[in-house]
């Protein structure tokens, strides 16, 4: 049936996006959820330099942790909705499996922030330490720079 199968043409199989398609849409739905999660650090950053003493700066860090939650759930719930090419769905499955954890943890973050427990907040940090390694190779491998967990540690 004709067509040749040039980059960038939408011309295709029934097997599901190409992986230039895949990346290209994960790629805008990360980046539209990094710009929601700007604006709450940006609010984040004022309350926290209007706060008059150290209980008031982790209790406006513990609620920037739980709008971000709230505000990131679509994101995530988006990012699963995304179907990636054959070869690459069980890495993709990890790395969302990966990013989940993460935020599942955030909740126990905005607790042990609020509570100052020095501890806790020791653990999540080795976490999402560990988090981050084990996603960020599949992330740089395809090309996910708009989904790249931050470097921690």
């Amino acid at each position: 049936c004709g067509g040749g199968d040039e980059e960038g043409s939408d011309a295709g199989g029934g097997d599901g996006a190409t992986k230039e398609q895949f990346v290209a849409e994960a790629n805008r739905i990360c980046r539209e959820g990094e710009e929601k999660l700007s604006g709450i650090t940006q609010d984040a950053q004022e309350k926290i330099q209007q706060a008059g003493s150290q209980q008031e700066q982790q209790e406006a860090v513990a609620d920037v942790l739980d709008r971000t939650v709230e505000e990131y759930r679509p994101v995530l719930e988006d990012l699963r909705a995304v179907e990636a090419p054959e070869e690459l769905r069980d890495e993709w499955s990890r790395f969302l499996d990966g990013i989940q954890e993460a935020f599942d943890k955030f909740p126990e973050l905005a607790d042990a922030t609020r509570d100052g427990d020095r501890e806790t907040l020791e653990e999540l940090t080795a976490d999402f330490t560990r988090i981050a390694s084990d996603t960020r190779p599949f992330a740089e491998r395809i090309v996910l720079e708009d989904c790249l967990p931050e470097q921690q540690g």
